[in-house]
């Protein structure tokens, strides 16, 4: 099949294909639809003249084992009216509480577009339109699951299919925004409140608003309220259960995940203590609790770090405990637990992209005797970790000496750890052996 000219295979033998398809094996299938998403101009042959074909595999995109690879080809092909009019057909069948599932492929299309989107937009030659208007129609579908209350499974479903397009880039995110979904989740998030039993729905719609932020933070002018709950239900981390707390940390971390988010947060309070105030429970929640919630802290507030001026990391580093929390990763590094240790290596790792920060670390006894002892870390894992660490403070001291205060013979002892050690002479009886 993969000598077979496109044309002669989509179109002459668009009979046989016909034939094929319906019956076809899930994993001869996945072979054919892979072989011809490769071939040049397949993808419009199946928009035009083989366009047959091209609804024939729309039919098997909710095939359990199938589904995932159609759904990609699909993406590619959703733009044709004649293709959304079957995937529409086939949503207007399932109607069932039996279809969430098969509602969930077909939603899958949306996210698998936008894949194709931006692997399209990335390349020389997208091989579709970067207009996701084509798909608009089915965020509409989608959000019809998300506002029907009477299947709180297909709608946790159906929220996280919006949870993948708002991660996917911001004009996605914008697009969400532009057509209302976001109000209208968040109208049905606050409606939850008042229900007991619907708490669930608030949780999933929180993450929601956190991770649009993520990619479009103009959220979190339009929803302050939200972000006011947000931030109270940070700092009473220690009175929520155990999956509550994990989950408070990793909402906070995405709603300050951008340079813009975390200026809009200091925007919004500002004149209050309510950021610093959350900011320092952070902190405090990074030395409270079991391992696994200690670690899973810290790599939320690492999450913070990604994206921030100089200036700005270090003002937060100073509000989630500064000193305190420098004493504390430094204490903790030390000891012989391998999650903890990965967690403040990460940490650093992203720390240390600030000069600022590192200046701080530089002037602070314990982390320099921790550094220059090289008994420190006796795994080549960690050892290979520190070294990366200790190479970004002597670069960091070489090109913002003007940040950061460290003195010559530091550095050049921070030089001579980075050196290989010098193995011993051969003796003559080991030569013997």
């Amino acid at each position: 099949m993969g000598d077979i000219d496109t044309k002669d295979l989509l179109v002459a033998h668009q009979i046989t294909l016909l034939e094929f398809i319906p019956a076809a094996h899930p994993n001869i299938l996945r072979h054919v639809v892979r072989l011809i998403r490769e071939k040049p101009g397949a993808l419009s042959l199946l928009k035009t003249s083989a366009l047959a074909v091209g609804i024939a595999f729309a039919r098997r995109v909710t095939d359990e084992e199938i589904g995932e690879e159609i759904a990609k080809l699909m993406a590619e092909l959703v733009e044709n009216s004649a293709i959304c009019e079957e995937l529409k057909s086939q949503l207007a069948q399932a109607t069932s509480r039996d279809s969430s599932v098969i509602r969930s492929r077909i939603y899958s299309v949306s996210f698998a577009h936008l894949q194709a989107l931006e692997a399209g937009i990335a390349s020389e030659h997208a091989r579709i339109s970067t207009d996701s208007s084509s798909i608009h129609w089915l965020y509409k579908e989608i959000l019809s699951s998300v506002l029907n209350e009477s299947d709180l499974l297909a709608q946790l479903d159906a929220l996280d299919t919006f949870v993948d397009v708002a991660l996917s880039g911001k004009e996605n995110a914008k697009a969400l925004s532009d057509q209302g979904i976001v109000s209208a989740i968040y109208n049905l998030m606050e409606k939850s409140r008042e229900s007991p039993d619907a708490g669930e729905f608030y949780t999933y719609g929180t993450r929601f608003l956190c991770y649009m932020a993520r990619s479009y933070p103009q959220v979190i002018k339009s929803f302050p309220d939200f972000v006011r709950r947000l931030l109270v239900e940070t700092r009473m981390f220690d009175q929520l259960g155990i999956v509550a707390r994990l989950n408070v940390f990793d909402h906070f971390a995405s709603l300050c995940y951008s340079l813009e988010a975390k200026s809009m947060m200091e925007e919004i309070f500002k004149g209050t203590q309510d950021l610093e105030n959350t900011l320092g429970a952070a902190g405090a929640a990074t030395t409270m609790g079991t391992m696994e919630m200690k670690c899973r802290t810290l790599q939320a507030i690492t999450l913070i770090f990604e994206n921030s001026t100089p200036t700005q990391a270090a003002s937060w580093y100073e509000k989630l405990g500064g000193k305190a929390l420098t004493h504390v990763s430094v204490s903790n590094v030390k000891k012989p637990f391998p999650d903890a240790k990965n967690a403040i290596y990460d940490f650093w790792h992203q720390l240390f992209a600030y000069p600022e920060i590192v200046n701080e670390f530089v002037n602070f006894k314990d982390f320099v005797e921790w550094a220059l002892d090289d008994k420190s870390e006796s795994e080549p894992e960690y050892e290979i970790r520190k070294r990366s660490l200790i190479r970004r403070i002597i670069d960091l001291s070489a090109s913002s000496s003007d940040l950061i205060k460290i003195d010559a013979d530091l550095v050049g002892k921070l030089h001579n750890y980075l050196k290989p050690a010098t193995a011993p002479a051969p003796r003559v009886e080991e030569m013997a052996l």
